[in-house]
């Protein structure tokens, strides 16, 4: 693993088993606005905690109640629609419309779908398909460090990607805590990039890195995460972990 974690796995009260991944996309069956062509998928990461005073792990009913301690967001980009893909990220948030101008020829930003630029195909096995967003990743604080927004990260991109030629994300810290402190902020950006390269990003343009689902490098590092992970098996006694889309 090319990023390693500050903080051991093993400090964690659960086991890379007890965690859960669910999936939700809501859209209007008519298409309103871009609705054709953003869709904005949250996920949610639960785990299923030991209660520490629990004497029987796996049957007491806190230690079989899933908790939220993350948060993803991601922007899918639909190519080959009415709507200029462009236009629709500039309505969606200032983060998708960067992530979209950083990829198609500037010429064609009011032209239908997405009209790749000539580097953004040169950096591409293949720029044929969708553009897929991840806009956030946020985990409750006391989770953050164990490399469990990586795992969950690369999860998500496993089964939100099919279809798209690439995957993009701007490593920078959340909220503006660090706006008055730029070297803190610069350092706090570097180890996300860190972290998101041992997802499979690699730097882009203009702070934007880039993930291309060609490759298998991303496959790698997602199973390097997955055996990070169990490494330490459940702890609620529970065999396995549930994804489910909702």
């Amino acid at each position: 693993m090319t990023h390693t974690p500050r903080r051991p796995a093993n400090e964690l009260p659960f086991g890379g088993e007890d965690i859960t991944l669910h999936y939700n996309l809501q859209h209007p069956a008519v298409p309103l606005g871009y609705d054709d062509t953003i869709e904005e998928w949250t996920v949610d990461v639960d785990a299923y905690i030991v209660d520490p005073t629990c004497h029987a792990p796996g049957t007491c009913e806190n230690c079989d109640t899933a908790k939220t301690i993350g948060t993803l967001s991601f922007a899918r980009v639909r190519n080959y629609t009415r709507d200029s893909a462009w236009q629709a990220g500039d309505a969606y948030s200032a983060g998708v419309e960067k992530a979209v101008s950083a990829c198609i020829d500037p010429a064609t930003t009011a032209a239908p779908g997405l009209n790749w630029s000539r580097a953004f195909e040169n950096h591409l096995e293949g720029a044929v398909g969708d553009l897929l967003i991840m806009e956030r990743v946020q985990l409750l604080p006391q989770y953050r460090g164990f490399g469990l927004g990586a795992l969950a990260a690369a999860e998500a991109i496993r089964r939100l990607s099919p279809g798209c030629c690439a995957v993009l994300c701007e490593p920078a810290p959340l909220g503006r805590a660090l706006d008055h402190d730029q070297a803190a902020r610069q350092k706090a950006k570097a180890r996300l990039a860190a972290l998101w390269e041992s997802v499979g990003f690699r730097p882009y343009q203009d702070g934007i890195h880039l993930l291309d689902t060609g490759q298998r490098h991303y496959e790698q590092c997602r199973e390097t995460w997955r055996r990070h992970f169990a490494t330490f098996p459940a702890r609620t006694g529970r065999t396995a972990a549930k994804i489910t889309v909702g």
